[in-house]
């Protein structure tokens, strides 16, 4: 069994050019811990997650949106690219699912992308992973 059979599609995913509160609705509105940010070519450029948008050191949107004279926008990240982790963390559709379970668990990483030629097709999630385990097992 490869990653491509356990894999979640169509992905959701947001561009580089989306402000961090664009990706925190489209987080919360899905469940998502994690986001995929991709180029306008669908070419996997990074992940977002739900950490690096609550991070201290950015700006409260709430406090702009009510004094749109406070200047809290201006001195933060005003899109997810200078906010998002690399997609060095990125996996093959082609990766055997027993060796994405292991990497999975040893990097305990939760979700990871899942490219083909540098273009976002698919995530993987551990219950992707246990889903697929527990078909094995059948």
């Amino acid at each position: 069994m490869q990653t491509r059979d356990i894999m979640t599609t169509p992905v959701i995913a947001v561009t580089s050019a989306a402000s961090p509160a664009e990706a925190a609705e489209v987080m919360i509105d899905h469940g998502f811990t994690t986001l995929p940010v991709i180029d306008r070519h669908g070419r996997l450029v990074g992940v977002v997650t739900e950490a690096d948008l609550v991070r201290p050191d950015l700006p409260d949107p709430a406090r702009a949106a009510g004094d749109p004279d406070s200047g809290a926008m201006l001195s933060g990240p005003r899109t997810v690219a200078a906010l998002m982790r690399g997609a060095d963390t990125a996996v093959p559709a082609s990766l055997d699912a027993a060796e994405l379970a292991r990497i999975m668990t040893e990097s305990s990483v939760r979700v990871l992308p899942v490219v083909e030629n540098g273009t976002l097709v698919g995530i993987v999630t551990f219950r992707d992973v246990l889903r697929g385990s527990a078909t094995r097992q059948s």
